[in-house]
């Protein structure tokens, strides 16, 4: 199914080996002069292979530009990626995280990208244009985008032996829960080991709702000490302490990685699985047995605040160019493909990624109600923030949800929380 999505919101390493390959000349068997190649570093934290499809398409079609994939590990990708950076030996182009855009902007190690094409499809983007703009300039484009509360994805067969339906409200989710426990199976599962997964299900584009509503400028506002970090994410980490307690997150949680978390699922032994929209897309869900398992999902509920759901949304992946590539032109020629709409369009589609740019791009039936849902008039999200938190944010809030998943009560890891925050607040980026 095709849909347009028009909207102001919504691991294995794999490497290619490196073969330097310049411009130039060389002498051919027949002693004439042929073209060499220009070889292009592309890199990326996709090590699933995720990307190879789409770039060895653009390699057929451009048969004087060769491309190789590096990927590295996602976790670690902004501490390895800023090493290569700033060794001088950075890739020619590559993907960056949503909190490396203006740091790396403002460091100078990404070329302007501003008059490329893609450029104009951004600007029917308002929201997003504004995420991108830093002094009227533009360093990168979206390849992906998601914001609001997560897809919570269950086992439609399981649901309908329990007579269990999706839930539309926060008790309800909970009373569910309560029914999947009684019947000995654990209803949520998340690949903790790889602590991002469970620290996503409380991210600030939900359950941050009402400091949204009052303050849209959240991370100014924990940047100037209007709020203090444990005041903030005070709900947060006391719902994570109460899921815990109640048996709704089985330990087995803590020691799985996310890969593993989504076979823990389709084998049954977990109800539910809140993760991206790119679940419906993995190999472990398409060749599930269709006897005991069908993929549903829904979106998880949300407590309005003046008639509306406030939430946030992010680019997940942008692409960039380096401002020291070698060969700026044959950059700007790979960049230039990648984000044309038919090609984006079908990079979005096979990895069923969404994106809120005005493009056509296949959206998994999974997630049509979803998709639909979000783009409603009952959520107002926000893009766009003049404080923008580094890495350490991620990895302080990690860590208190992992240590609230291993028994820590919710009281101490907020009593760390004001300090954890004063060690990194100086690399927080402030635009005005």
């Amino acid at each position: 199914m095709k849909k347009r999505v028009l909207s102001i919101f919504l691991a294995g390493l794999m490497v290619v080996g490196l073969v330097g390959c310049s411009g130039g000349s060389s002498d051919s068997s027949d002693g004439g002069k042929e073209e060499k190649k220009v070889t292009l570093r592309y890199v990326s934290w996709m090590t699933g292979g995720e990307d190879k499809a789409i770039i060895e398409k653009f390699m057929e079609e451009n048969p004087d530009i060769n491309v190789e994939i590096e990927a590295l590990d996602g976790t670690n990708y902004d501490k390895l990626l800023k090493t290569r950076l700033t060794s001088g030996d950075a890739p020619d182009v590559f993907l960056i995280q949503p909190n490396q855009y203006e740091k790396f902007a403002k460091e100078g190690f990404l070329m302007d990208v501003s008059d490329q094409p893609a450029m104009e499809t951004l600007k029917e983007s308002p929201a997003l244009d504004k995420l991108y703009d830093i002094d009227g300039k533009k360093y990168a484009y979206p390849v992906c985008t998601q914001g609001g509360p997560l897809p919570v994805y269950y086992n439609v067969k399981y649901f309908e032996k329990l007579g269990i339906t999706p839930p539309e409200t926060m008790d309800e989710f909970w009373t569910v829960c309560d029914k999947i426990k009684a019947d000995g199976v654990e209803p949520l599962v998340f690949g903790d080991k790889d602590a991002w997964t469970f620290e996503m299900f409380f991210r600030d584009r939900h359950f941050i709702g009402e400091q949204l509503s009052k303050d849209p400028e959240w991370g100014l506002a924990l940047y100037s000490g209007d709020v203090k970090s444990s005041e903030m994410f005070k709900p947060e980490f006391e719902m994570a302490q109460m899921m815990v307690d109640n048996g709704y997150i089985g330990k087995s949680s803590l020691t799985m990685t996310y890969p593993q978390s989504v076979t823990y699922f389709v084998d049954g032994k977990a109800a539910m699985l809140p993760q991206g929209t790119w679940v419906p897309g993995l190999d472990e869900i398409k060749n599930a047995d269709p006897e005991t398992f069908e993929l549903g999902c829904f979106t998880l509920p949300g407590d309005e605040v003046n008639g509306k759901i406030y939430t946030t949304g992010s680019s997940d992946r942008s692409i960039v160019i380096s401002s020291e590539t070698k060969y700026p032109e044959e950059a700007k020629i790979f960049f230039d493909w990648f984000t044309k709409e038919e090609n984006l369009g079908e990079y979005l589609s096979s990895q069923s990624l969404t994106t809120f740019l005005p493009i056509e791009y296949a959206v998994d039936p999974v997630l049509e109600d979803y998709i639909k849902d979000l783009a409603s008039d009952k959520y107002e999200i926000i893009m766009s923030q003049k404080a923008a938190m580094p890495a350490g944010f991620n990895s302080m809030m990690e860590k208190g949800f992992q240590s609230i998943l291993a028994g820590s009560p919710a009281s101490d890891e907020l009593g760390k929380l004001d300090t954890e925050f004063e060690k990194f607040k100086s690399s927080i980026v402030v635009t005005e």
